[in-house]
């Protein structure tokens, strides 16, 4: 993981210089979309795309499945930017790991859209896999920013999640957290006035106070089982450290793995022990959680 963290301060370099920039949101491509599935995708499953309202959404459903187990996967991007290549490398080891199908949302993004046009969205996906016939477990994940809109969505939902599991989850939108000025340091991708100004114009009128928008003001209470992944290379550590410690009082099932030298979503680095370890966890609790045949 070090030799890889090292590599990412040259790979890294441009969205860390956009990031670092008070207007990033005009760096932003007005013709950013979603990254396609891979061609080895569909030599491993099935790939089906459909539609809502302009945006596609994506299922893998791996040859090697899991019966009733249905994911529900939000890729992250700042709340700016859309899915990218990257995050199908996770997804597809999400899939071996649990022989989960999995449905990929792309939601409304800012500055284009707000959050009540992104919530709707995702509300409106996952009460469709809710009532999916066979469905007998339902998981949500997400990455980075997606981490957040999976927090909130199992807090709102009517069925809750039967699990979460968060790669590297953007827990405080404000970033109001003072450790983050040393972490910075550290951090090879993330910079604050890029993601400050995209969480801003995406919270709208509702404003990065809004609990319902922002993790770090929520009650965990209600949190069903919550594996959260996150990189000691990433200004999002100590959000994620209090996040994991406000749940634990609360009752809330959250368990926090850290891995000291991983960076931003460092579970996308698929070749590295940390990326394995993280999903070797996660097709754990799959296991763990199977119903019993009768």
């Amino acid at each position: 993981m070090t030799l890889t963290a090292g590599a990412m301060w040259v790979s890294a370099r441009p969205i860390r210089r956009a990031l670092a920039r008070d207007d990033y949101l005009d760096t932003l491509d007005p013709g950013r979309r979603p990254a396609e599935p891979p061609a080895r995708l569909r030599r491993s499953g099935r790939v089906v795309v459909s539609r809502e309202g302009g945006l596609p959404v994506y299922r893998y459903e791996p040859a090697a499945r899991t019966p009733g187990l249905e994911l529900m996967y939000l890729p992250g991007g700042g709340l700016v930017n859309p899915l990218v290549a990257e995050h199908w490398w996770i997804i597809e080891r999400l899939a071996r790991a649990t022989g989960a199908a999995i449905t990929v949302v792309c939601y409304p993004l800012a500055p284009d859209h707000g959050a009540d046009d992104t919530l709707a969205v995702i509300d409106a996906q996952y009460e469709r896999l809710a009532a999916r016939a066979g469905t007998s477990r339902l998981w949500v994940a997400g990455d980075s920013a997606g981490g957040a809109l999976a927090v909130g969505l199992a807090l709102r939902a009517s069925r809750r999640p039967d699990a979460l599991v968060l790669f590297s989850p953007w827990l405080d939108l404000a970033l109001e957290n003072p450790a983050i000025a040393r972490r910075v340091r550290c951090d090879p991708s993330l910079r604050v006035p890029g993601l400050r100004a995209g969480a801003a114009a995406w919270a709208g009128e509702r404003g990065l106070g809004d609990p319902a928008l922002d993790p770090a003001r929520v009650d965990p209470t209600g949190l069903p089982p919550t594996l959260l992944f996150q990189g000691g290379r990433d200004i999002f550590f100590d959000d994620a450290v209090a996040f994991a410690r406000r749940a634990d009082a609360a009752g809330a099932p959250v368990r926090l793995i850290t891995a000291p030298a991983g960076f931003h979503v460092y579970v996308g680095a698929f070749w590295t022990p940390e990326s394995r370890s993280a999903f070797a966890e996660v097709g754990a609790l799959a296991r763990a959680t199977q119903p019993a045949m009768t």
